[in-house]
């Protein structure tokens, strides 16, 4: 796993130096770095996801269906999923964040998937990438001495899983491939802290925290993917995989049933998918779980 961390801090004092170090002061100084490691926690908390708890688009089991021609059949799908964040951070802090929460702070989801069949082969790959930011400000009060503390955050992910399966049965209303690709995680944080020290009202410091960090993840995973018919329109499709690399493991299930209309499949199913990170950024543990509704194109 590639992982850097940096840090740069500036700081600015005013032009009597011996306020700023006064122990009231050090310890309005020492919440605000109480505060801008909260606010961080926070703030790469509602990442997520990444990984991934806003609007996704994701590979589902469905094949596309057989056009006829000897060339590969080619599938796009779009799915809202509501997924719920949990997981552990490098502290030992459990994480829980709703769908609710994600939206809130939602700034920009870009998202796409691609699926192609042809004869035993499928082929399958999804993308997204999201951008978070939020601004907020707090005031700490000690006797005489108090501090203004505003933070800026602004997160990035981007998460894909891509590979190809091979059909390993089949009946009249079922099949089943066996599938294999690679996972890759991604994400770019930045956290920024404004403070402003007073004494009984009287601005005396003020200091400019700036945090970013970057990892990135790579693992292989295995599984299998099928699909079966209920009638001319109802299907039922899952699909379940298992890996590690960089993370300790990583694994997905997802079901769900689709309908077959004239314009397309109406899709509807609920998905899990989890890491065991290894210290990836600020996280452990992550899991995404939630409800999915959707749309299935052939072409």
């Amino acid at each position: 796993m590639g992982y850097q961390a940096r840090s740069d801090k500036g700081l600015e004092k005013n032009s009597a130096p011996g306020f700023f170090q006064q122990p009231g002061a050090a310890q309005i100084n020492i919440g605000t770095q109480i505060a801008r490691s909260q606010m961080n926690l926070k703030c790469l908390v509602s990442l997520a996801c990444i990984t991934s708890g806003a609007a996704i688009f994701l590979p589902t089991c469905v094949p596309a269906q057989d056009t006829g021609s000897s060339g590969w059949d080619w599938s796009a799908e779009a799915y809202f999923w509501g997924a719920d964040l949990g997981g552990e951070t490098t502290s030992g802090s459990d994480v829980s964040l709703s769908i609710d929460d994600i939206l809130g702070n939602l700034k920009f989801a870009l998202m796409a998937t691609l699926g192609a069949t042809r004869g035993n082969w499928a082929l399958f790959a999804d993308a997204l990438y999201i951008d978070i930011g939020e601004s907020n400000s707090a005031t700490a009060t000690s006797g005489p001495f108090s501090a203004e503390v505003r933070g800026t955050i602004d997160l990035k992910a981007f998460a894909t899983t891509f590979g190809a399966g091979y059909q390993i049965a089949e009946t009249s209303s079922t099949k089943l491939h066996a599938a294999g690709g690679i996972r890759y995680l991604w994400f770019d944080g930045t956290v920024e802290v404004d403070a402003t020290e007073a004494i009984f009202g009287f601005p005396i410091a003020g200091q400019t925290l700036r945090e970013k960090s970057v990892a990135t993840n790579w693992d292989a995973v295995i599984g299998l993917r099928g699909t079966t018919g209920f009638g001319e329109r109802w299907y039922v499709s899952y699909y379940a995989d298992i890996g590690t690399g960089e993370s300790d493991l990583t694994w997905q299930a997802v079901a769900s049933a689709g309908y077959r209309m004239g314009w397309g499949d109406l899709v509807i199913g609920y998905r899990h998918l989890a890491w065991d990170l290894d210290r990836f950024g600020p996280f452990d543990e992550l899991e995404l779980s939630g409800p999915f509704l959707g749309a299935k194109f052939t072409f």
